[in-house]
């Protein structure tokens, strides 16, 4: 301290190392701490991922962690009704009766069944952990709820599909050509938001092109070279006509990429299966230089015939880019304007400047490796994956890039950590690619699919063989779990750090399903409107409070993956302040209760297999740790004896070494093919089918098909002719999950954001509805719902849409000007089996609705009560 400073009265003034996670993104960060108090967050320029970039959320995290309505005693429930609204009259205990309570519940439960303990978080940075505590204790049903429901499900399977990693992003260093398709891909949002960031704007200097395909004009569209807005729903329609073109109308297309990296040479059979050797069960394919058919190891694939019929003992047989080739002939660009309103002129405009951008044939020198060089790519999100036939939309993209031979190759669509410091993807049953990653879940890959059975699950997730995950299913198997053959439910509830009330689906369905848990315990920081429902209200530590490892997740490799000569790094959260009143980090509570419940060395056991921990840092069972203890050993584990806590304390994060050529394009590294022809499918739908209809369930199983195909969700078919306009959600990227809501910067932001809280509606659509810029209107759904908010006229709009972003509407949160503003989108959907895709999980948020002037603008206003969710 300088005698100017202690004169001033500051006795303490440093600088701490942490980890910021104010989304879903993890960030390395500084704190400026003063006598104790936090008083600002900023980037580290040499830490990886960000690079010293934070964004609006991070940099406002102080307003979250200084909070005056923060929950910081334990609060018991002495109100026996639950409900939307409902008071819980809360009473404030002592942490010694608060555990009790919990041990005695969860003792209980596991004396009767273990799987009716559910838990559910999206505190990523707990995963390991969580997972740990439910696998001792016994219980299958841990998840992460609202995430699960539109955002991923398209995406993570296709993924794991095309390139065996969870996730996918463009290679911006090389990119000269990106098409976005409901994505907001670098523009603070998605994974490594910050460093994809950085990446798109460098991009952008340096020219490259960016197309965005949207019915809104969103933060990503209004910095685009185009803007492409499109009919919801109709991803698919546009983007099998744009690759009808390049393979019916052009010609042009990667073939060597085809034969060698894709199962587009294996013959297929009249009945969709592949043709195979009586022998040995592997594939044929056509030797189009000796004239027969023969292994797929023994022909040489530029040998191997894309085209063509054979017969082969009496069975005629294609192969599959035949059948590929052929299917796209159905989607003429005129038709697919019909479906999508994008003009057929600019469907075939798109095909020829991403075909000639991807530059066939082209190499390119990296780290001594020729490499194909494709410096054009197609990249989707949650916009085309969050509908009823999300799996086939996210798949129709994907195939976009195959067939320019762009993926998990310079310039193209690459994988985020499907190759590592000492894994890679690996081939698998057919030929097909699979993950060789060793933190993928043991059933995240759909290749090959899973076996389909009796479900266990509350999620039901034994009935959806491709997806990574089931997740909208789990409020649904609790309410009706005996339709599905579950013999039992849920007995206790632990929740954290997800708020599925406002995030999930319809809250009123949600919260039916809430009431059914007989106990339900949230740790969280302030009241919200789950943890309205709970019985049991533990205050849970902020961000800045609390000591955790934040890259031992299972999505370190993918989430914190570096981008292409980016270092791999881990970085941890510690307790920049002490916890505000009685906050304790949730998870060590956890360990405590384990421990109260007999089960720690279970939990040591379990913790090991889920965090990897090498030979020598493992948890002894028979032994006691401290959590200080643990993430000692955590360290260590993954980035040696001399990384251990005390190391990351003084440096808050720990660089290993650059990626790779070899891990960021892996492509031409591993043997794997990429199924172009998705005859996997077939028979994953067979094994549903004959399940559910023996168990008669009724199931559809109608998307189980080997070419992808365009279908309307059924918003699109079933609503009446007055319901007219579509309702569409978009990114906010200052405001991510609902807890952002709560800090009075981000929600002053968007009071000055005039995008956010009033709904958007085309300008032209508003002149013919007699509907101005300020008006009060009513939106009304087929079934009923009803939602009142003020008209915005724009032209970034599709002239069918109304725009409504983020979660907004807000019915129990402590901030008077985010309560009741805006429109909670969530309250608009249709949440039930037959508006699910029973490929993906995803929950169709496709929905039609009528709207009307109640008030104009300007009016003297009615007395209307304030909106809130119903």
């Amino acid at each position: 301290m300088t005698d100017r400073q202690l004169a001033a009265g500051i006795w303490e003034d440093v600088w701490i190392p942490t980890a910021c996670d104010m989304c879903y993104n993890v960030c390395t960060v500084r704190v400026h701490r003063v006598n104790g108090v936090a008083v600002k967050i900023e980037g580290i320029p040499e830490a990886p991922p960000n690079y010293g970039k934070v964004c609006a959320k991070g940099n406002a995290g102080l307003m979250n962690l200084y909070n005056p309505h923060r929950i910081t005693s334990p609060l018991l429930r002495t109100n026996s009704q639950k409900g939307i609204g409902v008071d819980p009259k809360w009473k404030e205990i002592s942490w010694d009766e608060a555990m009790d309570l919990l041990v005695e519940k969860l003792r209980l439960a596991r004396s009767k069944d273990p799987r009716g303990l559910v838990a559910a978080t999206f505190d990523r940075c707990s995963y390991f952990s969580l997972r740990a505590f439910m696998a001792a204790y016994g219980s299958p049903n841990v998840t992460n709820t609202s995430a699960g429901f539109f955002c991923g499900n398209g995406v993570h399977p296709v993924a794991y599909t095309i390139t065996g990693s969870n996730d996918v992003h463009p290679d911006l260093k090389l990119c000269n050509y990106l098409l976005l398709f409901g994505s907001s891909h670098g523009f603070v949002a998605q994974q490594n938001a910050m460093g994809l960031a950085r990446e798109m704007a460098e991009a952008r200097i340096r020219g490259m092109k960016l197309v965005v395909i949207d019915p809104v004009c969103t933060y990503a569209a209004s910095k685009a070279d185009e803007w492409i807005p499109i009919r919801p729903g109709t991803d698919t329609a546009f983007a099998l006509s744009l690759m009808n073109v390049l393979v019916n109308e052009l010609g042009l297309y990667d073939v060597p990429y085809l034969k060698k990296y894709t199962n587009s040479t294996y013959l297929v059979r009249p009945d969709g299966h592949y043709l195979r050797d009586p022998k040995d069960g592997r594939p044929l394919v056509w030797d189009a230089r000796n004239g027969r058919a023969g292994a797929l190891d023994g022909v040489e694939p530029t040998d191997a015939a894309l085209e063509g019929s054979f017969q082969l003992e009496g069975v005629k047989a294609a192969p599959a880019f035949q059948l590929f080739k052929e299917h796209l002939r159905s989607y003429l660009p005129e038709r697919a304007s019909e479906i999508t309103t994008i003009p057929a002129e600019t469907i075939r405009r798109v095909a020829r400047d991403l075909v000639e951008a991807a530059r066939l044939g082209s190499t390119i020198h990296v780290e001594g490796h020729d490499l194909p060089f494709r410096p054009a790519a197609a990249c989707w999100y949650r916009g085309i994956s969050a509908h009823k036939h999300g799996m086939l939309n996210g798949m129709s993209v994907a195939q976009i890039n195959l067939l320019i031979g762009a993926v998990d190759v310079p310039g193209g669509l690459i994988n985020s950590t499907a190759a590592g410091p000492n894994w890679r993807p690996q081939e698998g049953p057919d030929g097909l690619l699979v993950p060789g990653n060793p933190f993928t879940y043991h059933h995240a890959s759909p290749i090959p699919p899973r076996k389909v059975k009796q479900p266990e699950t509350l999620e039901l997730v034994e009935l959806f063989p491709v997806s990574t995950y089931a997740r909208t299913m789990l409020w649904l198997g609790v309410l009706y779990g005996e339709k599905f053959g579950l013999n039992y439910g849920p007995q206790v509830f632990i929740q954290c750090r997800t708020n599925m009330m406002a995030a999930s689906g319809d809250p009123e369905v949600m919260a039916e399903a809430l009431k059914r848990v007989p106990f339900m315990v949230s740790f969280a920081d302030q009241h919200d409107e789950t943890t309205e429902f709970a019985d049991l209200l533990l205050p849970d530590t902020h961000a800045l409070e609390r000591l955790v490892p934040v890259v031992f997740n299972p999505y370190v490799h993918y989430n914190n993956a570096p981008l292409p000569d980016d270092e791999w790094c881990f970085n941890f959260q510690q307790p920049v302040v002490k916890p505000m009143g009685q906050a304790r980090y949730w998870m060590e509570v956890l360990t405590e209760v384990a421990d109260r419940l007999g089960i720690i060395g279970d939990f040591y056991t379990a913790f090991n297999a889920t965090a990897h921990l090498e030979d020598g840092y493992r948890l002894d069972p028979s032994q006691k740790y401290t959590w200080e203890d643990i993430c000692d050993r955590w360290f260590k584990s993954y980035c040696g004896e001399e990384h251990g806590l005390e190391y990351f304390r003084g440096h808050g994060y720990c660089k290993l070494g650059k990626r790779t050529a070899e891990q960021s394009y892996p492509r031409v590294f591993h043997k794997g093919r990429i199924p172009l022809y998705l005859e996997h499918f077939i028979g994953a739908g067979e094994d549903v089918r004959k399940f559910t209809q023996e168990h008669n369930i009724p199931w559809d199983t109608s998307d189980y098909i080997p070419l992808t195909e365009w279908r309307p969700c059924p918003a699109q078919k079933e609503s009446p002719a007055e319901y007219d306009l579509f309702v569409v959600n978009q990114k906010v990227p200052f405001l991510t999950l609902t807890f952002t809501s709560e800090n009075p910067w981000l929600v002053d932001l968007a009071h000055h954001n005039a995008k956010v809280f009033p709904v958007g509606m085309n300008a032209a659509t508003g002149r013919r509805k007699g509907i101005v810029a300020g008006d009060e209107i009513e939106i009304e759904t087929p079934s009923g719902k009803k939602v009142r908010a003020i008209a915005r006229l724009t032209e970034g709009l599709h002239p069918e849409c109304l725009a409504v972003p983020a979660i907004l509407g807000r019915w129990v949160t402590s901030n008077d000007r985010a309560r009741g503003q805006g429109v909670h989108f969530n309250s608009l959907l249709e949440y039930t089996v037959d508006r699910l895709d029973t490929l993906s999980a995803a929950l169709d948020a496709c929905v039609k609705v009528r709207v009307r002037r109640v008030r104009a603008s300007g009016q003297k206003e009615a007395a209307i009560a304030p909106y809130r969710s119903p």
